[in-house]
């Protein structure tokens, strides 16, 4: 009669594996059972399994589908690794599959498999343990990168790096701007909470206002241009009695808010060669520049856009690879709007005596000049750099860059005097 003992909770897979290792070394089982604190019983279980558990999947470099205490197996193995085979070899193109896709894939599958009399159905209790049994998760899918023409992104900073040479263009003469959308009403879609919060998962229907905003930098970092916005109104009423010229951000308008050639050009006319200039004037250095730019349709030719003495032009990036090489896309933009929501929380919980929609409704214009521009400002030099070398490093001969820990501010999260004040004002609304 088999001696019972005290049994462990659960086993991981690969904790199975261990064992039934040292029984092919010459491992007593007996021995081995006490020392696991398992009835043989269980031992020969997993002998029986062992085919099983060395056909699992090895999802990712620490093997976390062997990691499982609990493996529960699928009904049908050959349905099961086939499309496990289809989703690892469609990830790694980068084609996103949510899971009415991957559902809709297994039936498939199915069909061919067993043929068209199998009563197999797709079902979510289904897809659940699918994605369980592999380890599998949603996540958010954004940028553009997998439409970048790598070969292309790979070869020009080359050419770049013979450009600069031959213009003789300074760190301080070299520039890039690029356009983005702001929705500078929408609350993140992220927030901190206690597990016994009722409401963790209830939100704010989304204000969806949005403006268009045009950065410029250099890569030195030395000179942040006023930022452009672009708007629908001609004259919004924040305005009337203000001082344009005063705020933080330069403002224009069109019909739909987007950027358009006429405005890009006068704004390279008057805004990017004058600011350029007196930059320059005031480092000391020749009133040069070379603004790189990327081919978005309503950037005007590049013939158009020169200065008078043709000392400021523009270099167009090749197609299809500003998400990959662009210095503003390699996180500039980003960090800025991070900085943004940052901004716009501490606003609406400064603001006490008002609901969370009575203080979005009441953001206007011209508080998104200001709050923009102490985002803006928060960017320093050093970011600047690091998003250079990030997407054209080969192109310069040197930099300051460092690979080390960086000191910039981490404004993906509130501050914890943020966190509290909000979670102070969000009781009483």
């Amino acid at each position: 009669m088999e001696t019972p003992v005290r049994k462990r909770k659960s086993f991981s897979a690969q904790e199975k594996l261990y064992a039934l290792d040292q029984l092919k070394k010459g491992k007593q089982q007996t021995q081995l059972a006490r020392d696991l604190g398992i009835n043989e019983s269980t031992l020969q279980g997993w002998k029986k399994d062992e085919e099983k558990l060395r056909s699992l999947p090895r999802i990712l470099e620490n093997e976390t589908g062997l990691q499982h205490k609990k493996v529960k197996f699928a009904n049908d193995e050959r349905l099961d690794s086939a499309l496990y085979q289809w989703f690892v070899q469609a990830r790694s193109e980068g084609v996103p599959i949510s899971g009415p896709i991957l559902k809709a894939q297994a039936e498939k599958f199915d069909r061919l498999i067993n043929g068209n009399d199998s009563k197999f159905k797709a079902s979510n209790g289904w897809l659940d343990r699918f994605k369980k049994r592999h380890t599998i998760s949603q996540v958010l899918v954004s940028g553009e990168i997998r439409s970048a023409d790598k070969e292309a992104a790979n070869s020009y900073p080359i050419e770049l790096k013979k450009l600069l040479e031959e213009g003789c263009y300074t760190a301080d003469q070299v520039y890039n701007c690029d356009e983005t959308g702001l929705c500078f009403k929408m609350l993140p879609n992220r927030t901190l909470t206690t597990k016994t919060d009722s409401h963790k998962r209830e939100g704010f229907k989304q204000r969806k206002d949005r403006v268009t905003l045009l950065f410029c930098v250099n890569k030195s970092g030395s000179h942040k241009l006023r930022p452009l916005m672009i708007g629908k109104a001609r004259s919004p009423r924040c305005f009337h009695h203000v001082n344009m010229k005063a705020l933080p951000f330069e403002y224009t308008n069109s019909r739909n808010a987007w950027m358009n050639r006429s405005i890009f050009e006068d704004w390279f006319h008057k805004t990017f060669v004058p600011a350029v200039r007196a930059h320059l004037r005031k480092l000391k250095q020749e009133g040069k520049a070379l603004l790189l730019l990327d081919n978005c349709p309503a950037h005007p030719p590049a013939e158009t856009l020169f200065s008078h003495d043709g000392k400021i032009k523009v270099c167009y990036l090749p197609k299809n690879t500003t998400s990959a090489i662009q210095p503003l896309d390699q996180g500039i933009i980003s960090v800025f709007k991070q900085s943004y929501r940052r901004e716009m929380i501490k606003r609406m919980v400064a603001d006490n005596n008002s609901s969370v929609d009575t203080s979005l409704a009441s953001l206007n214009l011209k508080e998104v000049c200001h709050l923009g521009g102490k985002a803006w400002d928060a960017i320093s030099a050093r970011c600047i750099e690091r998003c250079w070398i990030k997407g054209l490093g080969p192109a310069f001969l040197s930099s300051t860059h460092d690979d080390g820990n960086d000191d910039e501010p981490n404004f993906t999260r509130l501050i914890e005097d943020d966190v509290r004040l909000a979670e102070e004002a969000f009781t009483r609304i």
